[in-house]
């Protein structure tokens, strides 16, 4: 299988972080160097996309390119700022465990609760393959198939939107339709959600120090009190319970007949001694501040993986520009 290491040529810090890790799991890779979003002359008029943000979408993009210039069949795309558990590695030598009907398999895991289905076994005992059907953010690793390679390279040309809302938000303007299975418990991980390390540059996202302040939506204004009739307030009721009723019917026929449950993604809980000694050894960095639509807790902690279906995130925190300052996750 081709691995593909997404680097800017800025930071050779990141790439020695990234080649400790896969040299210690006996994984070959080939670097490919990310479009730099200071060096792109780009004004984003609708305020959706970043200079740095429309860069990455870019660096994916000849990610793409580069795999369809081979001759594999799958291909695992890595960002410089991942944090690889072993059991990558058992996943990686059985190609089997790919879903048939899968465009995208996502390998990280995120502190942000979604819709999936029905899990089957992908890889190692444990973990299983559950197909997404609401957004998750991030792309620090996934595998992709040859057939969307060829589709999204020949329909993509440029990027209105950030590329996790493009591949992984169905209910986005800008998504682009496919077929994607998240793993859980999952096998990645973003440096920034690592706690022992979320000060360190390495785990500094690019973007993050790039990405202008979004203002909060305001509060919709309070309508004027109507006096109504008591038959009026008796009709207002049932309709009341008739849309809480349908709400849980929705609810029940999704959980019990579609196989859709609203789960979070947890990460399987191992750390290479390579990955944790770079992360110690990085000089720290302030992080920006960013207004928050809500207080977050300054931990999200974990308990010690004892199973696929165990929740190991506490809480169900919003992830996105306004609410990602806080998160993380303790070791």
């Amino acid at each position: 299988m081709l691995i593909l290491l997404i680097n800017l040529a800025r930071r050779p810090d990141r790439l020695a972080f990234m080649r400790s890790q896969l040299d210690a799991l006996g994984l070959a890779f080939e670097r490919i160097e990310a479009v730099d979003g200071q060096a792109l002359d780009w004004r984003a008029g609708t305020g959706c996309i970043t200079a740095g943000e429309r860069a990455c979408a870019l660096s994916h993009r000849t990610a793409w390119q580069r795999f369809l210039a081979s001759d594999e069949q799958l291909c695992l795309v890595l960002e410089d700022d991942a944090l690889i558990a072993p059991e990558a590695k058992l996943l990686l030598e059985s190609p089997r465990a790919f879903p048939p009907d899968a465009d995208i398999l996502r390998l990280e895991a995120t502190p942000q609760y979604s819709t999936l289905g029905r899990g089957r076994r992908c890889g190692p005992a444990g973990i299983r393959a559950h197909r997404l059907h609401s957004k998750q953010h991030g792309t620090a690793a996934y595998m992709i198939t040859r057939a969307f390679a060829e589709r999204a390279l020949r329909d993509l040309v440029d990027f209105a939107e950030s590329i996790d809302v493009v591949l992984f938000e169905p209910a986005s303007t800008g998504y682009y339709q496919n077929v994607t299975y998240q793993l859980r418990p999952g096998v990645c991980l973003q440096a920034e959600f690592y706690e022992p390390g979320r000060i360190a540059g390495l785990a500094m996202s690019d973007l993050e120090t790039e990405r202008a302040p979004r203002p909060l939506a305001p509060k919709p204004a309070r309508s004027a009190k109507v006096r109504r009739s008591i038959p009026e307030k008796c009709l207002r009721e049932m309709a009341r319970w008739g849309r809480r009723f349908r709400v849980l019917a929705k609810f029940h026929s999704e959980r019990i007949i579609v196989g859709r449950v609203w789960r979070d993604v947890p990460f399987i809980g191992t750390v290479l001694p390579v990955a944790v000694a770079a992360l110690a050894a990085s000089p720290e960095t302030s992080r920006p501040n960013v207004p928050t639509s809500r207080d977050v807790p300054a931990d999200i902690e974990t308990r010690p993986p004892t199973g696929s279906d165990q929740t190991q995130w506490v809480g169900e925190p919003q992830w996105r520009a306004q609410d990602r300052s806080a998160l993380s996750i303790r070791s």
